[in-house]
């Protein structure tokens, strides 16, 4: 099944003003793939921004996006992949029910003739709070959002206006190790196709990616810099130099505490058994074995039961 907006006459509802639009990195990179993926006749794509309102504030966090097929037909009239898009929402409710339709967005910087249809269509589906449109810039990666203001005399769904709302990019503290990985692995290769174009004139494109050793070899680095910061935090702590904190050494106690201890009475003692853990490494690996263990019973128990419920639905 397929909608087609044409250019009807229709009313449109009253909005309630958008502060801010907060936007995480998720639904950038999705946007960004999907055009990659895109059919060489389009210039942009579209999707479905899904996410959470925050009434208190007037704010929208998206959080998520998925692409809906579309094809344009004719000056005054697209189509979009209806079943597309209620089936990938319909799956998305079963997985994040609390984030729900907040909008859409488009891989092109600038707006057409079907915008205002576009977003009529999602402004129903977010009814009765306004839809937020999102529009990428593939080639800059900047983006911006907005919201339809009604022009005319005659409300129709074509006759409105979009004002821009402002917009941020917010780094969840989960998501942050990947896009500073990420970021600074295109850091270190630009300078690196900088430094080595200029020397032997050739091409920048051409220079390989980090190999994976480089990027463990910073990461280590990292934490190790991480390490000296605690020690340094703790010994003066230990000085009274400062005043220790709860919060920070209860995480450094779960963070020590998730680590087996390797005493040198451990080890001496190791000496005079034979199966005993002989070094940390054993005693580490011992403990990353039984952590896997738990965690494969775990998924064995939990998929027993999954088979249960089912086998009961069926009897």
């Amino acid at each position: 099944m397929s909608l087609s907006l044409a250019l009807p006459s229709t009313s449109l509802a009253s909005t309630r003003p958008v502060s801010k639009v907060v936007v995480s990195p998720l639904p950038l990179a999705a946007m960004l793939d999907h055009h990659l993926r895109r059919s060489s006749s389009q210039d942009r794509v579209l999707g479905t921004l899904l996410g959470i309102r925050h009434e208190a504030s007037n704010e929208i966090e998206v959080r998520t996006s998925f692409g809906v097929p579309y094809q344009a037909q004719g000056k005054g009239s697209i189509t979009i992949d209806m079943d597309h898009h209620k089936a990938l929402l319909d799956l998305h409710h079963k997985v994040n029910p609390r984030e729900v339709v907040v909008g859409w967005y488009a891989t092109h910087p600038t707006l057409n003739s079907f915008s205002a249809l576009i977003h009529n269509f999602y402004g129903s589906e977010s009814s009765p709070f306004p839809a937020v449109h999102l529009v990428l810039h593939p080639e800059t990666l900047a983006f911006a959002s907005y919201v339809s203001m009604p022009v005319g005399t005659t409300q129709r769904a074509d006759q409105v206006a979009f004002v821009p709302v402002s917009t941020e990019l917010r780094v969840h503290a989960q998501e942050r190790p990947g896009i500073e990985l990420l970021t600074s692995n295109l850091t270190s290769l630009q300078s690196s196709a900088a430094a080595l174009s200029t020397e032997t004139g050739t091409d920048a494109s051409t220079i390989p990616l980090t190999t994976p050793l480089a990027t463990l070899l910073s990461l280590l680095e990292k934490v190790s810099v991480m390490l000296d910061s605690v020690l340094s935090y703790v010994h003066k702590v230990n000085l009274g130099e400062i005043k220790g904190d709860e919060k920070v050494g209860r995480a450094l106690l779960e963070t020590v505490g998730s680590v087996p201890a390797a005493s040198t009475s451990s080890i001496s003692k190791s000496t005079s058994t034979a199966n005993a853990p002989t070094s940390f490494e054993d005693e580490f690996n011992a403990h990353l074995a039984d952590v896997l263990m738990v965690s494969y019973l775990a998924n064995v128990v939990q998929t027993q039961t999954e088979i249960s419920s089912r086998l009961n639905l069926l009897v």
